[in-house]
């Protein structure tokens, strides 16, 4: 009994020790890491490296096994990269430079497709520019504000980043 007893804690000191030798960024690593990328902007160089930055992230957490929740979230003048086609928009006559256009496309491509990130853009944009919903690509999800989800995210614990 006394042996059966000296075993148990014994046992149990172990584990706890092992608890706590654990290092704290691999208990942590359990959690789902959270990032809003917040895009206001038209400029194509910009938000080729917003998306950089995006599949950077994502790509380590995935090589990692760390479980991700990564958001972008479009208004304003962002949601021209969102468009199928700009034909009869107000950006029907900005010119991207064919390879960086591209570039985005299939980036934005991989990184909704390839790694599940989530794109939502402003209904009030749209709204103010008349660019019909339909003109939008179809993984885009439509929200009523981007300012509105973006404080929203961040009370649920989302990280904002905004790449200049």
């Amino acid at each position: 009994m006394v042996l059966g007893r000296f075993l148990s804690v014994t046992i149990l000191g172990l584990a706890l020790a092992g608890l706590l030798l654990t290092p704290s960024w691999s208990r942590a690593e359990e959690k789902v890491r959270k990032a809003v990328y917040h895009c206001d902007y038209g400029n194509a160089k910009r938000f080729n490296a917003t998306l950089r930055n995006i599949y950077n992230l994502v790509n380590y957490y995935t090589t990692n096994n760390i479980p991700y929740d990564v958001r972008l979230v479009a208004n304003s003048a962002c949601v021209k990269f969102l468009l199928k086609d700009r034909k009869g928009t107000k950006w029907e006559k900005d010119k991207i430079p064919p390879k960086l256009a591209k570039g985005i496309e299939e980036r934005l491509t991989s990184l909704v497709d390839g790694y599940g990130i989530k794109v939502e853009q402003c209904s009030i944009t749209l709204q103010r520019t008349n660019t019909p919903k339909k003109k939008l690509k179809p993984f885009v999800g439509m929200i009523s504000s981007g300012q509105v989800r973006v404080v929203e995210l961040q009370d649920q614990g989302f990280a904002y980043i905004k790449v200049k």
